[in-house]
């Protein structure tokens, strides 16, 4: 079982960040600092910072699809994958009205698929968090909890991510594939984790092989 992270896993930027970023007044990235430091929870950290922004649904994702780059060698670890029939599932803390225009057709493999959603009403951006059985006390789609999950369907639980939300599936996956560079790969060297560092993912494609 691959269970794969979106936001500057699939993609070389974290694209909720960014749209913050482009859209929100500078104040969002301490809220965001305050939850990398555990002192609140994603989802209130989210509500937040997602909160500040102003941009109506058309303008976020064409910006979205503008610095959205998929990570080299998706489709790649997609076809070996499914040829070796191994299911993969999507979970992500991030947002459907980027994930879904970005991943396009190929949301479809995925087996199953778990991240949050956005509404645009007048120019703000609302958000919610319809996964509440997957939620912890630090995310509203837990990686831990997916990898639990995933380890009941059967098999070995690979995770593949980069950031604060991707933590959780320390000592909950049987095998760690972490952004060379990331905070998950820091984390999973603080915590004595093994991980496999990665830029592209050819590399995984070929750990896995």
């Amino acid at each position: 079982m691959i269970v794969l992270d979106f936001d500057g896993t699939v993609t070389q930027k974290d694209i909720g960040d960014e749209v913050c970023d482009r859209f929100a007044p500078p104040a969002w990235r301490d809220i965001d600092a305050a939850w990398v430091r555990s002192e609140i929870s994603l989802p209130d950290a989210q509500r937040q910072m997602w909160a500040l922004a102003r941009a109506e649904r058309p303008e976020a994702l064409d910006y979205a699809r503008q610095i959205g780059h998929l990570r080299p060698g998706l489709d790649g670890l997609i076809g070996a994958a499914a040829a070796r029939g191994t299911p993969m599932w999507l979970a992500s803390g991030g947002f459907d009205f980027y994930i879904e225009a970005l991943l396009g057709d190929r949301l479809s493999v995925f087996e199953r698929a778990y991240f949050n959603r956005t509404r645009f009403v007048d120019g703000r951006i609302e958000v919610d968090f319809p996964h509440a059985e997957l939620s912890c006390g630090s995310c509203a789609v837990c990686k831990g909890k997916v990898c639990d999950a995933a380890r009941e369907a059967g098999g070995e639980v690979v995770f593949i991510g980069d950031g604060a939300s991707d933590r959780c599936a320390i000592g909950r996956a049987d095998r760690i594939f972490a952004v060379r560079g990331s905070l998950l790969e820091r984390a999973c060297a603080e915590r004595g984790q093994a991980c496999k560092s990665f830029d592209s993912f050819d590399e995984v494609t070929a750990a896995l092989a």
